[in-house]
């Protein structure tokens, strides 16, 4: 039974997963860098403001580079598992694999667009899906206790190798976020911001809300998944190239039809995430 957790790193992300773990009767303690966030998430009841000698569940919810400098460089902390929130898996699991906690890879998609602040959201992991990778450290305890810590945020565990989670999550995450920056790096060197601004409409909005994720997570993704992200960059270029050079009206037409079909009946499936 999960009844304590480290949160190491308390900004939007540890901050609100510890929030409600706490309104599941866990005991929840916190650590971060910076004294200003611990003191917030203090404040704001998401953390304990008491010491710790043990704990059952160690989370690691940091940018993925912060998070490969805590496990090259672990503390001295006695856990019975281990589990990150990190948007990618390869090279954080193989880490893992010879950690000396009994460790699981993990990965809530449930980020929003702006995360460089901590705004309270109970809710924020509800409903979303959880992916879980195994590692060669992990145990059966490790796995009941990420799995019991997913059931109380209300999400939905999904076990997934650390490749194909990365091989997945460039096409569905780390692509997006690199087009989003383009178009706005495209944006800021054509036209001055208050020249554009006025005619921004919901299409621009749409497209370019992920360049306003931490830059510091940007970087993380880019850093750990670039032969992924490489791979599938290759393919959405020769995708852009070919529309381009499409033979006529009718080709693009059906192409366009195509498109809006399969994106519809992915909202439809799925739902239709608010752009807020």
């Amino acid at each position: 039974m999960l009844s304590s957790v480290l949160v190491i790193g308390l900004g939007l992300m540890g901050s609100n997963l510890a929030l409600k773990l706490r309104t599941e009767g866990v005991r929840v303690y916190g650590e971060d860098i910076s004294e200003e966030a611990y003191l917030s998430a203090v404040s704001s009841g998401a953390v304990e403001d008491s010491s710790y000698s043990e704990v059952d569940l160690v989370v690691l919810a940091m940018p993925i580079n912060e998070i490969i400098d805590y496990l090259e460089n672990p503390k001295d902390i006695k856990a019975k598992g281990l589990i990150d929130l990190g948007g990618t898996k390869k090279e954080i699991c193989k880490i893992m694999n010879n950690f000396n906690i009994p460790s699981v890879g993990g990965h809530p998609l449930c980020g929003v667009a702006d995360n460089s602040n901590f705004v309270e959201n109970i809710n924020l992991y509800s409903n979303s899906t959880f992916i879980l990778s195994e590692t060669s450290s992990t145990n059966d305890e490790v796995k009941n206790l990420s799995l019991e810590m997913v059931k109380l945020l209300g999400a939905n565990p999904i076990w997934l190798d650390p490749t194909t989670h990365d091989e997945i999550i460039a096409i569905t995450s780390h692509i997006p976020h690199l087009i989003s920056t383009a178009l706005i790096g495209a944006a800021m060197r054509s036209y001055g911001l208050e020249e554009i601004m006025e005619f921004t409409s919901g299409g621009f909005d749409g497209a370019t809300r992920l360049s306003r994720t931490n830059p510091d997570m940007i970087w993380g993704m880019l850093e750990t998944n670039s032969e992924s992200i490489g791979d599938f960059g290759q393919k959405f270029l020769q995708e852009l190239s070919n529309i381009f050079s499409m033979g006529g009206e009718n080709e693009l037409h059906k192409y366009i039809e195509d498109t809006v079909e399969w994106r519809r009946e992915l909202a439809d499936k799925f739902g239709e995430r608010p752009l807020e």
